[in-house]
Protein backbone atom coordinates (compact mmCIF):
# COMPACT_ATOMS: atom_id res chain seq x y z
CA UNK A 1 0.00 0.00 0.00
CA UNK A 2 1.52 3.31 -0.93
CA UNK A 3 2.19 5.91 1.58
CA UNK A 4 2.41 9.57 -0.24
CA UNK A 5 3.54 12.28 2.09
CA UNK A 6 3.15 16.11 0.48
CA UNK A 7 6.04 18.29 0.98
CA UNK A 8 4.49 20.64 -0.58
CA UNK A 9 2.61 21.89 -3.39
CA UNK A 10 5.46 20.63 -5.73
CA UNK A 11 6.29 17.76 -4.20
CA UNK A 12 5.12 14.53 -2.41
CA UNK A 13 7.75 11.63 -1.35
CA UNK A 14 6.83 7.94 -0.90
CA UNK A 15 8.92 4.73 0.30
CA UNK A 16 9.50 2.09 -2.60
CA UNK A 17 7.04 1.78 -5.03
CA UNK A 18 6.26 -0.92 -7.73
CA UNK A 19 5.64 -0.60 -11.17
CA UNK A 20 1.93 -1.16 -10.04
CA UNK A 21 1.68 2.13 -8.61
CA UNK A 22 1.92 4.12 -11.08
CA UNK A 23 -1.58 4.49 -13.02
CA UNK A 24 -2.30 5.67 -9.56
CA UNK A 25 0.48 8.10 -8.78
CA UNK A 26 -0.56 9.79 -12.41
CA UNK A 27 -3.76 9.51 -11.72
CA UNK A 28 -3.48 11.59 -8.56
CA UNK A 29 -1.74 14.69 -10.82
CA UNK A 30 1.74 14.07 -10.70
CA UNK A 31 3.92 14.53 -13.75
CA UNK A 32 6.93 13.70 -12.62
CA UNK A 33 8.92 10.19 -11.20
CA UNK A 34 11.94 11.13 -9.14
CA UNK A 35 13.94 7.96 -8.15
CA UNK A 36 16.60 8.63 -5.53
CA UNK A 37 17.46 4.98 -4.58
CA UNK A 38 19.70 2.98 -6.14
CA UNK A 39 19.20 0.32 -8.18
CA UNK A 40 20.45 -3.19 -6.29
CA UNK A 41 19.88 -1.68 -2.81
CA UNK A 42 17.91 -4.34 -1.73
CA UNK A 43 16.93 -7.29 -3.69
CA UNK A 44 13.94 -7.40 -4.10
CA UNK A 45 13.22 -3.69 -5.03
CA UNK A 46 11.98 -3.33 -8.49
CA UNK A 47 14.45 -1.60 -11.39
CA UNK A 48 14.01 1.79 -12.02
CA UNK A 49 13.59 0.43 -15.93
CA UNK A 50 10.47 -1.48 -15.03
CA UNK A 51 9.30 1.81 -12.60
CA UNK A 52 10.19 4.08 -15.85
CA UNK A 53 8.95 2.26 -18.55
CA UNK A 54 5.11 2.26 -16.02
CA UNK A 55 5.60 6.12 -15.31
CA UNK A 56 5.81 6.88 -19.51
CA UNK A 57 2.90 4.01 -20.29
CA UNK A 58 0.94 6.65 -17.66
CA UNK A 59 1.91 9.90 -19.18
CA UNK A 60 4.99 10.79 -16.52
CA UNK A 61 8.45 12.41 -16.81
CA UNK A 62 10.94 10.23 -15.23
CA UNK A 63 14.42 11.28 -13.58
CA UNK A 64 16.76 8.84 -12.06
CA UNK A 65 18.93 10.35 -9.27
CA UNK A 66 20.34 7.93 -6.92
CA UNK A 67 21.44 8.93 -3.59
CA UNK A 68 22.76 7.62 -0.20
CA UNK A 69 22.66 9.86 2.70
CA UNK A 70 26.35 9.57 3.09
CA UNK A 71 27.15 10.73 0.25
CA UNK A 72 24.28 13.30 -0.79
CA UNK A 73 25.76 16.57 -1.51
CA UNK A 74 24.48 19.96 -2.17
CA UNK A 75 25.17 19.38 -6.02
CA UNK A 76 22.69 16.67 -5.46
CA UNK A 77 19.63 19.01 -3.96
CA UNK A 78 20.15 21.07 -6.96
CA UNK A 79 19.72 18.39 -9.35
CA UNK A 80 16.57 17.68 -7.36
CA UNK A 81 14.80 21.10 -7.29
CA UNK A 82 15.94 21.31 -10.59
CA UNK A 83 13.72 18.14 -11.89
CA UNK A 84 10.98 19.39 -9.49
CA UNK A 85 11.00 22.94 -11.67
CA UNK A 86 11.39 21.59 -14.94
CA UNK A 87 8.25 18.82 -14.03
CA UNK A 88 4.97 20.47 -15.47
CA UNK A 89 2.88 20.05 -12.25
CA UNK A 90 3.93 18.20 -9.21
CA UNK A 91 6.91 15.68 -8.43
CA UNK A 92 6.60 12.16 -6.69
CA UNK A 93 9.53 11.09 -5.04
CA UNK A 94 10.73 7.85 -3.91
CA UNK A 95 13.43 6.02 -1.88
CA UNK A 96 13.32 3.48 0.48
CA UNK A 97 11.47 5.48 2.88
CA UNK A 98 11.21 8.35 1.60
CA UNK A 99 13.98 9.96 3.72
CA UNK A 100 16.71 10.68 0.78
CA UNK A 101 14.03 12.55 -0.68
CA UNK A 102 13.00 14.57 2.19
CA UNK A 103 16.74 15.40 2.87
CA UNK A 104 16.69 16.77 -0.70
CA UNK A 105 13.89 18.73 -1.01
CA UNK A 106 15.11 20.22 2.90
CA UNK A 107 18.25 21.78 1.29
CA UNK A 108 17.15 22.29 -1.74
CA UNK A 109 14.94 24.10 0.12
CA UNK A 110 17.48 26.39 2.38
CA UNK A 111 19.26 26.94 -0.78
CA UNK A 112 16.10 28.54 -2.26
CA UNK A 113 16.10 30.78 1.02
CA UNK A 114 12.99 29.09 2.64
CA UNK A 115 12.93 29.38 6.61
CA UNK A 116 14.13 27.02 8.22
CA UNK A 117 11.34 26.16 10.79
CA UNK A 118 8.89 26.09 7.55
CA UNK A 119 11.14 23.07 5.99
CA UNK A 120 11.50 21.43 9.74
CA UNK A 121 7.48 21.46 10.12
CA UNK A 122 6.40 20.59 6.79
CA UNK A 123 8.90 17.49 6.72
CA UNK A 124 7.72 16.79 10.47
CA UNK A 125 4.35 17.03 8.68
CA UNK A 126 4.83 14.39 6.54
CA UNK A 127 6.64 12.29 8.89
CA UNK A 128 9.93 13.33 8.81
CA UNK A 129 12.39 13.98 11.20
CA UNK A 130 14.77 17.20 9.56
CA UNK A 131 15.76 18.93 12.56
CA UNK A 132 19.40 17.70 12.54
CA UNK A 133 19.76 18.11 8.92
CA UNK A 134 18.73 21.59 9.22
CA UNK A 135 20.72 22.63 12.26
CA UNK A 136 23.46 21.38 10.18
CA UNK A 137 23.05 23.82 7.24
CA UNK A 138 23.92 26.94 7.19
CA UNK A 139 21.59 29.62 6.77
Amino acid sequence: MMDIRQLDEKVAVSAQIAPADLEEIARSGFRTLICNRPDGEDATQPHFDEIAAAARAAGMETVFQPVTSATMSVEDARRFAEAVEKSDGPAFAYCRTGTRCTMLWTIAGVLDGKPKDELRDAAANAGYDMANLLDSLPG
